[in-house]
């Protein structure tokens, strides 16, 4: 099923393309961020930390709907029951924007997309323990580590803050569903017209 999902989600935005009629680099940007990881299926652990985005606006797909894709790394850890748990995950992502007609100097969107998360895990631990036969105390260490590729999904709201003709701030919450490896972001940025 996600496969099918993928194919047709990537088909719609393929034929999207053709129809843009001014597609092209027209602004870039970067930002940081909060992310919070939930991991559903292996336990109810909670991890958060910084995160570090750039993006572009490659255009509009058709009226008040921009092109805005993104990547995304961030690496965090946690200490759980006596041991340290590791998560990073570098992110691609192909987002659409709809931009809603407000107004003022502030514009808010609303947006969706599919992103290829790679992500890697680390979980680490120490115990110490006294030998019965010679009294002295010993520390031993493991260590597991994992990787995976996941199939996400994006939804999207914002708002840029047009600062002058070359720069606009922008402030962006995300929420990835990403089978067992959910996340909530929030980014802050900036982005530099090109054109």
């Amino acid at each position: 099923m996600k496969k099918v999902l993928a194919i047709a989600a990537t088909t719609v935005l393929i034929a999207s393309l053709s129809f843009g009629q001014q597609l092209g680099l027209h602004e870039v940007g970067g930002g940081i961020g909060y992310v919070s990881v939930s991991f559903n299926s292996t336990s109810t652990q909670t991890v958060g930390g910084w995160l570090l985005a750039a993006h572009a606006n490659l255009g509009e797909l058709a009226k008040d709907l921009d092109l805005v894709p993104d990547v995304q790394y961030f690496s965090t850890s946690k200490d759980v029951n006596g041991g340290t748990f590791k998560v990073s995950n570098f992110g691609i992502n192909a987002n659409v924007h709809y931009n809603i007609a407000m107004e003022g100097m502030i514009k808010p969107y609303v947006g969706a997309g599919l992103g290829l998360n790679f992500l890697s895990t680390t979980a680490e631990a120490s115990y110490t323990y006294v030998n019965p036969f010679t009294g002295q105390t010993t520390t031993q260490s493991a260590s597991v580590t994992g990787s995976d590729t996941r199939l996400g999904i994006n939804l999207i709201v914002g708002a840029n803050y047009k600062l002058n003709d070359q720069m606009t701030l922008l402030l962006e919450p995300r929420y990835v569903i990403a089978s067992d490896f959910d996340n909530f972001q929030i980014k802050a940025g900036v982005t530099w017209a090109l054109k």
